[in-house]
């Protein structure tokens, strides 16, 4: 452990706080009600009441829900990125760029767009009457179906671009020899490629798998009769009844890291070195040279099939409210749902909202992240393994969990809360957001500090220059990429949060994924469709401008 200075011990001690105050705290306080009975007696027995025959039904459905999520998502996401990696198809960078769409896209915006594409009511549906002059529904998208489509539609690119990125780290040389030993492409992908992608298809399933079990939206637009337990969580919240919510997001919070601890041990026992002279050949003589027909096709479709939502969106956003019960393809165009959000300050004050939270829980992640970060690395703080391992705590608990713990720590004045009731002020939000997505930058820091060049930082230290301007000038620019694209994820996750928004927001503090919701209950397609694609338009021009930023920052033209 490096000396500490002043500053450092104060950044420190920030952290210890925040880290006891929102993470350690909140967790104890949900675990303390889940052992509580109405009345207020501790009571182990509390536990086991909350779990009933439709709570383990709905462990079970929501335990099998990640798990068909997971390989549904690894057999698409590793196909394509095998397609982009070794098969010939036009235009590969266009799309390349097409089909990790849903990774910008908020997990509301997703469900709503399938909501408004394939539903009873949805753009499918009315076009199929409307072509062919047919009443009644043709087919109905709803329950474990519709759940699984959308689960996979969201969570596949993370499997792509974990697994494209290991595919451009493996040398042609090893693919080409088990070619020229007599072995079949089926048998070099299995034999050769799949042990080589492991680790980064583990760390791709706990993703997926943790954003399944977290999942609440599509459970709870077209969940119906089925449980899950968000859902349920949520169900017993609104009815009042907090041990039996805090029982069943225990429950939820154990699956969740049992999980991740099962894949870290798999991993551990699973480690492939590959060991090659200077840079992986990743041009393979064995595939052909040409464009691969089948490939380009199935591409192409695939995309279309990806942006599809996104234009149902868009072209209900300009039909008038209502419409939806009617035959809109009738119905005159209107820009008259976008007028009324950027005209009347209640309908716009939900992007204020969201912005401003949005904003305010990445300063924090950055803060504390990225402070975490260079305590652990570059000082070597004390403990600092642990520190980490609690930060990263929020992985696995799920949204739903994060923001009834909350509600239960900050409802009544404390030391970490200023003294005052957070739950129903502007605050408790964004602190929800920024715990729930801390592991991101920490992460993404910690990896940031890791690849720079001890060298560098000493040379400047050599020449007489302090640590602030050591890091002002050396290590902060260094680290900006990796930071900025941890703050990115952690602002789209935020700006579209609804799992524990809809248990912790109020009317005054409304926000762009909770107004959604409320213009579907109201039946006002028009408006909830163009909520959704200036989300989407918001999140894309975020995206393309930290890009910008980004390229500039390592000097690309």
């Amino acid at each position: 452990m490096k000396k500490l200075s002043t500053t450092n011990k104060l950044l420190l001690a920030a952290i210890i706080f925040f880290t006891a105050g929102y993470i350690l705290y909140p967790l104890i306080s949900l675990i303390k009600e889940s052992f509580t009975l109405p009345d207020g007696t501790f009571a182990p027995s509390a536990f086991l009441n909350a779990f009933s025959k439709s709570a383990a039904s709905a462990t079970f459905n929501s335990v099998l829900l990640s798990v068909i999520t997971v390989a549904g998502s690894a057999l698409t996401g590793i196909l394509f990125a095998y397609i982009f990696q070794y098969h010939r198809i036009p235009f590969k960078s266009f799309f390349s760029s097409v089909i990790i769409i849903p990774v910008a896209t908020p997990p509301l915006i997703g469900v709503v767009a399938f909501l408004f594409l394939l539903s009873e009511n949805g753009l499918i549906s009315k076009l199929l009457t409307f072509v062919f002059g047919m009443n009644g529904s043709f087919f109905k998208f709803n329950g474990w179906t519709a759940i699984i489509i959308i689960h996979i539609y969201s969570f596949y690119p993370m499997f792509y671009l974990f697994v494209s990125s290991a595919l451009k780290k493996i040398d042609g040389n090893t693919i080409d020899a088990s070619y020229s030993l007599g072995a079949s492409k089926t048998k070099t992908f299995f034999s050769v490629i799949v042990p080589q992608l492991i680790p980064s298809m583990i760390g791709a399933s706990l993703i997926v798998f943790m954003a399944s079990m977290a999942s609440f939206s599509a459970p709870f637009i077209f969940g119906g009769s089925e449980r899950f337990l968000t859902t349920e969580i949520y169900s017993a919240k609104i009815n009042g009844d907090n041990s039996a919510a805090s029982s069943l997001a225990v429950m939820l919070t154990v699956i969740s890291i049992l999980f991740l601890l099962l894949l870290r041990w798999y991993r551990s026992g699973k480690t492939y070195e590959v060991r090659y002279k200077g840079t992986p050949r990743t041009v393979i003589t064995g595939h052909k040279k040409g464009v691969n027909i089948l490939s380009s096709v199935f591409t192409l479709i695939f995309s279309f099939l990806i942006v599809l939502p996104i234009l149902t969106l868009l072209f209900l956003s300009f039909i008038p409210e209502g419409s939806l019960m009617r035959n809109f393809f009738s119905e005159p165009f209107t820009i008259g749902n976008y007028t009324k959000i950027f005209g009347e300050t209640q309908f716009f004050d939900p992007f204020i909202n969201s912005l401003q939270m949005s904003v305010i829980a990445v300063i924090i992640t950055v803060i504390i992240g990225v402070g975490t970060a260079f305590l652990i690395v570059k000082k070597n703080v004390r403990g600092g393994n642990y520190l980490e391992s609690i930060l990263s705590l929020p992985y696995g608990i799920p949204g739903t969990v994060i923001a009834l713990a909350f509600i239960l720590s900050f409802n009544f004045p404390s030391v970490f809360t200023g003294f005052i009731a957070l739950v129903g002020t502007l605050w408790i939000l964004p602190l929800a957001y920024a715990v729930r997505n801390l592991p991101i930058l920490t992460q993404s820091s910690i990896s940031g500090f890791h690849s720079i060049d001890p060298s560098l930082e000493e040379a400047s230290f050599s020449m007489g220059a302090n640590g602030f301007r050591t890091f002002r000038k050396i290590t902060g620019p260094l680290i900006f990429p990796a930071v900025l694209n941890g703050a990115l994820l952690v602002f789209i996750n935020s700006i579209g949060e609804f799992v524990s928004t809809i248990l912790l927001y109020t009317y005054t503090t409304k926000t762009i994924s909770i107004e959604i919701y409320s213009q579907l209950r109201m039946y006002n397609t028009g408006a909830a469709a163009s909520y959704g694609i200036i989300l989407f338009l918001i999140v894309m021009v975020v995206v393309y401008f930290s890009r910008k930023t980004l390229d500039k920052s390592v000097g690309i033209s």
